[in-house]
């Protein structure tokens, strides 16, 4: 009985002092990184919250860049710069993303629309706006038009979420998934667990993209709270996907809906098939068709050498449409 007293007492100690060592580990790393990648942008104080929005470029309509669930300005690397060249374009952070500070509760659809507005309205970024949407941040981009219709000109979905799907896919339990790693996550982080086994950088690996984009990246979902973030995100974004109501329409707002198209395969981490990835696609792309016909202006295009992330495996064909509507917004705005 002594012997087995003693023995939990030292694997006990012996846990205690390795959790004090990966969190020592996990504090040093993060400064480290926070003086390394500094946000490019600026910090405004909304809610009580510090936000980053990171603005670039001139001219109108000024582009809005909404990231997918679980994501920040960081992943727009490979677009924001090139539509600078012609416009004014914002990215920004939602909370405990990136560079903004973490909040204390799970977001919904309308939180996420008036603390954009706020930010905008603080920075003194002036309407028209063209709104960009990636994923999850297509729901967001049109809940802020629905709040803020007269200053939207025109709208691109990048893949975008439909407020339905959690209803439609037949594997829409594939979010509930993701939560439960996300819930360890969140505990393990802070213990530089996640860090040292490399954990993000297998997501990030898999889009071959510039070193310094994919360095950023890395940093900022290492931090101690981005797991806590990214499940605050994912579990108030299921609300948001459970609609009985189809999305309102959009009227005869210029709209483009950029959309998946290389052929579907099963995802491992999430226990998902080849076959019931083909499933989720067939609906994915009646979804698609939905969201084009949300506006009398819809465009529907198929991005053919990419999966979900459009942004980072075909980011010039997200340029080229961008930039495409910026220009058909200036030719219909009254005083060009």
């Amino acid at each position: 009985m002594k012997f087995f007293v003693t023995f939990f007492k030292y694997t006990g100690l012996s846990l205690v002092v390795l959790a004090a060592i990966g969190a020592l580990y996990q504090v040093v790393a993060t400064k480290s990184d926070q003086a390394k990648f500094p946000a490019p942008g600026e910090l405004y104080t909304i809610d009580g919250l510090a936000m980053h929005l990171d603005c670039r470029g001139t001219g109108e309509p000024t582009v809005i860049l909404e990231a997918g669930l679980t994501s920040g300005s960081a992943s727009w690397g490979l677009v924001q710069d090139p539509i600078a060249q012609q416009t004014q374009v914002c990215a920004y952070d939602r909370a405990g993303m990136d560079w903004s500070e973490l909040g204390d509760s799970n977001i919904s659809a309308p939180d996420v629309a008036q603390r954009l507005h706020k930010l905008l309205v603080k920075a003194e970024v002036a309407p028209p706006y063209l709104l960009v949407g990636m994923s999850a941040g297509g729901v967001f981009v049109r809940e802020f038009y629905h709040q803020h219709p007269d200053d939207i000109e025109g709208m691109v979905l990048v893949d975008s979420s439909h407020e339905q799907q959690g209803n439609r896919l037949p594997t829409e339990d594939s979010l509930a998934k993701m939560n439960q790693l996300l819930s360890a996550c969140q505990w393990f982080q802070p213990l530089g667990v996640v860090r040292a086994a490399g954990l993000v950088s297998r997501f990030v690996d898999q889009y071959e993209l510039p070193q310094p984009m994919q360095q950023v990246m890395l940093a900022n979902m290492d931090y101690s709270h981005s797991c806590k973030a990214m499940l605050a995100e994912s579990r108030g974004f299921g609300d948001e996907v459970t609609d009985t109501q189809p999305p309102a329409s959009l009227g005869d707002l210029p709209l483009t809906v950029l959309t998946q198209g290389i052929e579907p395969t099963g995802i491992a981490e999430l226990r998902m098939s080849d076959e019931e990835a083909r499933a989720q696609r067939k609906i994915w792309n009646e979804l698609q068709l939905e969201l084009t016909n949300l506006s009398s202006r819809g465009r529907h295009l198929v991005a053919e050498r990419s999966g979900h992330m459009i942004h980072l495996q075909q980011p010039e064909l997200v340029v080229q449409e961008i930039k495409s509507m910026v220009l058909q917004i200036r030719d219909e705005m009254p005083h060009h």
